[in-house]
C-alpha cells in the first residue's frame, strides 16, 4: 500500500481539514468565495488560527475556512507537523493519511471513513471546495491518537498528543477528572473506567492473550490448479480480518499471532491471480498477509473446522472449448468455460483477424480448431496469452464486423459481412489502409482534429461511399477505438477514429493504397506544447474585484494559443478552449501523451488586498538532469518569469518548487504554472482585467514559449 501511496503523495493539492466549532471572537474578517456541493457561495467570517503541537501555523496558501459550522484548515501544513504523509488518488476520489503503520481512507462526499480496511463513520464528509480537498479533522486525528481541541474565546485550534494512558485503569476520581478535561474526546472510555472501578476493586490488569504463530503460506501447485492459497497457524486463530487495499491487494490480518512464515515473499509462479505473497508484523500481535493481486477476481476468505488454517480461494476462468457455428451470414466463435467468460476484442489487418481475449482466465484449450462450413472463418488458434489472459484468434477471408453475446454458460462472438470494404484496420501498426484506391481522381484528404471531443476525422473530395461502404469497424488498440465511415452533409466519404489518447497521423499514397497510421505527435512534430487555462465551468478558482479566475486563465490561454497555432514550427494543444472542466489530471496526462512543454496559466489570490506580483511554480522531475542545455521544469519557470513580469511590470515573487500540485507532479515532461498575477490586488486585477494587456502577455508568452523550444533540448 505505501508504494501505491507514494505514487500519490504530490497529487495533494492544499487538501484540508474539518472541525465543528460555535462561537465568535474579535478577528480579521476572510471573504472568499467559494465553490463546492454543485454551487457558488459567499464566504465571511472572522479568522481562524491553528496551533499544532504548541506550533502555529502561519504561511498557509489557504486560510483556515469555516463551512456549515465546521473549520476547514490545509492538511499538508497540519499533518505533516504530525508526522503524516498525504496522498490524493483522483480516479478514485479517495484521500489518504499515513502515519507509521496506519492509513486512513476517506473518499469525497461519503461520511464512511477506513482505518486500516476498517470502517468508521464520521459526522461530516471530505469534500473538494474550489479544487481543495477538505477532510475532517476530528476523525482522522482520533485515529491517528490526537486530541483536537477548541479555543472559542482566540477562535483556535489546537492538535496534541494524547497523554499516555496509565498502565492500570484510573480510580472513579481520577476517572471522573479526566472526563471534565477531556469530555469530547474522551467520553467513549468514561464508560469504561466507570464500569472497571464498579466491578474490580483491585484494579488488575487484564492478562494479555497467548499469542500463536502464523507458520506457514502455500500456494497452488499449477496454473490450472484451483486457485487456493491457505494459511496455517500454529494454535487456533481467534479472529481475523480481511480487507483490500488499493493497487489490487488483498490483506488478511490474523490477530494475537506472530509472523514466523520463513519466506515473507513469494513469487506464485503458478498463479493467474496473484503475483506474490508476503507476510509481515504491522503490529507486535498482529501477523499479516499481502497478496499482490493481477486484477480484482472474486474472492473468499474463511476459516477451517479446526481453527488453524485460513483458506483464501480465487475464482478463475478456465477457457475449456472453443467452436463455431453459422446462422445464415453470421459466424459464430462460441467460447466455453467453467466460470462467467468475460472478453475483450479487436481487429488485424493483413491478414484479417479477429482476436478475442478472455480477461483472468486460464486455458485448456487445444492449439487449433477447425471451421467447417462458415462462411468468413479460416480457422481457429489459441494461446496462453499471459498468466491471466487467454487468446483466441479466428482467421477470417475478409473484413468483417464483430458483436459480443453473453449466453447461458458461455459467451459468442457474431462475425458477420461487413458493410465496409477496400479497407482494413491493423491494431498492431495502428494503421488504417484504403485498398484500390486508383479510381480516386482527386486524392486530397481533409484532417480534422478534434483532440478535445476525443476524434480524428479523414475527409475525402467526393463521395466513395460505392467504393468503400459505410459502417464502423472496431480497433480495440490503445490508440483507436474505433473508425466510423460514413457521408458528411457535403455528400464526402469520411472516416472518424475514436481516440483513446491524443494522435497524429503519417499519411502514405500511392496509386493502388492510402495508407493513415496513427501516431503520437511528437513523430509528426518536432516541438508540441500543452497549454492550460486553470480551473473552468463549475470551478471559478479564485475570485476578486470583479473578475473570476477561470475567465481570465482562459482568455490568455485562448489568446496565446492563436500565437502558437500560427507558427509552422510549433504544435499548440489546449486542454481547455472554453468554459468547460478537464480534471487536473486528465490534464497531465494530455502532456504526457503529446507534448515536450506544459504550461498552465493561472491567477493567484490573497485573503489580504495588499500581497501582489508574479510567480511561477515548478517540480523537479526524476528525469530533468538539466545535462546539454536539456530544458528543465526549472529553466522554464526562469523563462516565462521573466516575461511575464515584462509583459505586466508585476512584482518579482520568484520561481518555487511545488511538488504538491496534480499538473506539475503528474507530468514527466518541463511543466510551469504560471501565477501571473494576484486577483485580490487592485492594480493587480486592473491589469488583468484590461484586453490591450492580456494581448501583451500573450505576446510574451509567445516568445517565452519559443525561447523554450528552439533555444533548449526538449528531446
Amino acid at each position: 500500500m505505501r508504494n501505491f501511496i507514494k505514487k500519490f503523495v504530490c497529487a495533494t493539492v492544499s487538501t484540508a481539514v474539518a472541525l465543528s466549532i460555535s462561537g465568535s471572537a474579535f478577528a480579521q474578517t476572510v471573504n472568499m468565495d467559494l465553490y463546492y456541493d454543485g454551487a457558488n457561495h459567499k464566504y465571511s467570517a472572522e479568522e481562524v488560527k491553528i496551533v499544532v503541537k504548541g506550533e502555529k501555523i502561519t504561511g498557509l496558501d489557504v486560510p483556515p475556512l469555516i463551512i456549515g459550522e465546521r473549520t476547514m484548515v490545509p492538511a499538508r501544513a497540519v499533518f505533516e507537523k504530525l508526522g503524516c504523509e498525504i496522498a490524493w488518488n483522483e480516479d478514485a476520489q479517495e484521500v489518504y493519511v499515513m502515519h507509521g503503520n496506519d492509513i486512513i481512507t476517506l473518499k469525497i462526499d461519503s461520511k464512511t471513513g477506513s482505518k486500516n480496511g476498517t470502517d468508521f463513520t464520521m459526522d461530516t464528509p471530505a469534500k473538494i471546495v474550489n479544487d481543495r480537498t477538505l477532510i475532517p479533522i476530528r476523525a482522522v486525528s482520533e485515529a491517528i491518537d490526537y486530541n483536537v481541541g477548541w479555543d472559542d474565546k482566540t477562535r483556535t485550534v489546537t492538535i496534541d498528543e494524547k497523554k499516555n494512558e496509565p498502565t492500570e485503569k484510573p480510580s472513579k476520581d481520577n476517572s471522573s477528572d479526566n472526563n471534565s478535561s477531556n469530555n469530547s474526546s474522551n467520553s467513549g472510555n468514561t464508560s469504561d473506567n466507570n464500569n472497571s472501578n464498579n466491578n474490580s476493586s483491585n484494579n488488575a490488569v487484564t492478562p494479555e492473550p497467548e499469542l500463536i504463530s502464523v507458520t506457514d503460506v502455500t500456494v497452488p501447485e499449477s496454473l490450472t490448479s484451483e486457485q487456493k492459497f491457505y494459511i496455517k497457524a500454529s494454535g487456533e486463530i481467534s479472529k481475523y480480518n480481511s480487507f483490500i487495499l488499493e493497487n489490487d491487494r488483498l490483506v488478511v490480518d490474523v490477530e494475537n499471532a506472530k509472523n514466523n512464515v520463513a519466506n515473507n515473499n513469494i513469487t506464485t509462479t503458478n498463479s493467474s491471480v496473484v503475483s506474490a505473497v508476503r507476510s509481515g508484523q504491522p503490529e507486535s500481535s498482529v501477523a499479516r498477509v499481502v497478496f499482490d493481486l493481477k486484477s480484482l477476481p472474486k474472492y473468499e476468505v474463511k476459516l477451517s473446522s479446526d481453527k488453524k488454517t485460513i483458506e483464501v480461494s480465487f475464482t478463475v476462468t478456465t477457457v475449456s472449448n472453443v467452436s463455431t457455428s453459422t446462422k445464415g451470414t453470421t459466424d459464430y466463435v462460441n467460447i466455453y468455460g467453467n466460470a462467467d467468460i468475460n472478453v475483450e476484442m479487436y481487429m488485424l489487418a493483413d491478414p484479417d483477424r479477429v482476436v478475442i481475449e478472455v480477461q483472468n482466465a486460464v486455458s485448456s484449450l487445444k492449439s487449433n480448431y477447425t471451421a467447417e462450413g462458415t462462411n468468413y472463418i479460416n480457422g481457429i488458434r489459441t494461446t496462453q496469452y499471459d498468466s491471466k489472459t487467454v487468446q483466441i484468434v479466428a482467421d477470417v477471408s475478409r473484413t468483417v464486423e464483430a458483436t459480443i453475446t453473453k449466453n447461458n454458460g458461455y459467451t459468442s462472438v457474431a462475425i458477420t459481412k461487413s458493410s465496409l470494404d477496400n479497407l482494413s484496420y491493423d491494431s498492431s501498426s495502428h494503421t488504417l489502409t484504403l485498398l484500390n484506391t486508383s479510381g480516386i481522381t482527386d486524392r486530397g484528404v481533409q484532417e480534422t482534429d478534434n483532440y478535445r471531443g476525443g476524434t480524428y476525422r479523414l475527409t475525402l473530395n467526393g463521395d466513395y461511399s460505392e467504393h468503400f461502404g459505410t459502417g464502423t469497424i472496431k480497433c480495440g488498440d490503445d490508440y483507436i477505438d474505433n473508425i466510423k465511415v460514413g457521408l458528411d452533409s457535403n455528400g464526402h466519404t469520411y472516416f472518424e477514429a475514436a481516440e483513446k489518447r491524443i494522435v497524429a497521423v503519417k499519411k502514405t499514397d500511392n496509386s493502388g493504397t492510402m495508407s493513415f497510421k496513427f501516431v503520437n505527435p511528437k513523430e509528426v512534430y518536432s516541438k508540441v506544447v500543452v497549454i492550460d487555462a486553470g480551473h473552468g465551468k463549475q470551478d471559478n478558482g479564485a475570485s476578486g474585484n470583479g473578475l473570476y479566475e477561470k475567465n481570465v486563465a482562459l482568455a490568455v490561454v485562448q489568446k496565446l494559443y492563436s500565437r502558437l497555432e500560427a507558427d509552422p514550427n510549433i504544435k499548440v494543444y489546449a486542454t481547455r478552449l472554453d468554459d468547460s472542466y478537464p480534471t487536473n489530471a486528465s490534464r497531465a496526462k494530455m502532456g504526457n501523451q503529446a507534448a515536450d512543454l506544459f504550461v498552465s496559466i493561472h491567477l493567484n489570490s490573497s485573503t489580504s488586498a495588499t500581497p501582489k506580483g508574479t510567480e511561477v511554480l515548478y517540480n523537479t522531475h526524476s528525469n530533468e538532469t538539466g545535462a546539454g542545455n536539456k530544458l528543465t521544469s526549472k529553466t522554464a519557470a526562469q523563462i516565462a518569469l521573466t516575461w511575464v513580469i515584462n509583459a505586466l511590470g508585476t512584482e518579482n515573487r520568484g520561481i518555487k518548487s511545488r511538488p504538491d500540485l496534480i499538473v506539475l507532479n503528474q507530468t514527466n515532461i518541463p511543466a510551469i504554472l504560471i501565477e501571473t498575477a494576484f486577483i485580490s490586488n487592485p492594480s493587480d486585477a486592473a491589469l488583468m482585467g484590461n484586453d490591450a494587456t492580456l494581448d501583451k502577455l500573450a505576446d510574451n508568452l509567445y516568445s517565452a514559449v519559443s525561447i523554450m523550444l528552439n533555444d533548449y533540448t526538449i528531446r
